[in-house]
């Protein structure tokens, strides 16, 4: 009796990995990833790891006397054992209802680099940090500081045991060292009292 439970239409292949471990593994066409000695039948379900919301499998390789991580994303990991490239140019793979985790044969598809960032253009996840951006720039009046952020600056520049170079000050707020001069001296921002 195996210890899983595999859908009905799941069809695992092996992954080949140039590396010595000590099980194998396996992929399916369902984006699960299982680990098995002699039999596939008789692997077990891993969770496997996630990076950036994409689920991966993780595993350590010898390199140099070193032990090195190296992990692979399952959808990548799907798509290469399960679907057939149409043409040499795709060679990205599309979540075709965005998200991340769904790494089932239906939900993914080989794509070029331009189908790719059409495809990631209507991602609602894009579309809504188009949306942030825009009413964060509004809210600037079109500058890069707020009257809240000239605050904060006006803040850290009129603490008595201020040590923060101007540079830094700078770079923490995305403008130039000039431009903290300036509001330093009156110059920009003048209205902003704190």
């Amino acid at each position: 009796m195996p210890q899983n439970r595999f859908y009905p239409d799941e069809k695992f292949k092996e992954i080949e990995i140039n590396a010595s471990l000590q099980l194998r593994y396996a992929i399916s066409n369902r984006g699960r990833l299982i680990s098995f000695t002699d039999n596939i039948e008789n692997g077990r379900i891993l969770k496997g790891g996630l990076s950036d919301g994409y689920p991966t499998f993780r595993f350590k390789v010898k390199k140099d006397d070193k032990i090195v991580n190296k992990y692979l994303f399952l959808y990548k990991l799907v798509a290469q054992y399960f679907i057939p490239k149409e043409s040499e140019d795709q060679t990205y793979v599309l979540h075709l209802d965005y998200n991340r985790a769904n790494d089932d044969i239906s939900n993914l598809r080989w794509a070029t680099k331009q189908e790719m960032m059409a495809h990631s253009r209507k991602s609602p996840r894009v579309i809504q940090a188009k949306k942030n951006l825009i009413e964060h720039n509004l809210k600037a009046d079109g500058r890069k500081l707020t009257t809240t952020k000239v605050m904060l600056i006006k803040k850290i520049l009129a603490r008595p045991e201020q040590k923060t170079r101007l540079k830094m000050i700078a770079k923490q707020f995305g403008v130039s060292e000039m431009q903290i001069r300036r509001i330093a001296s009156g110059e920009n921002w003048g209205h902003v009292k704190i």
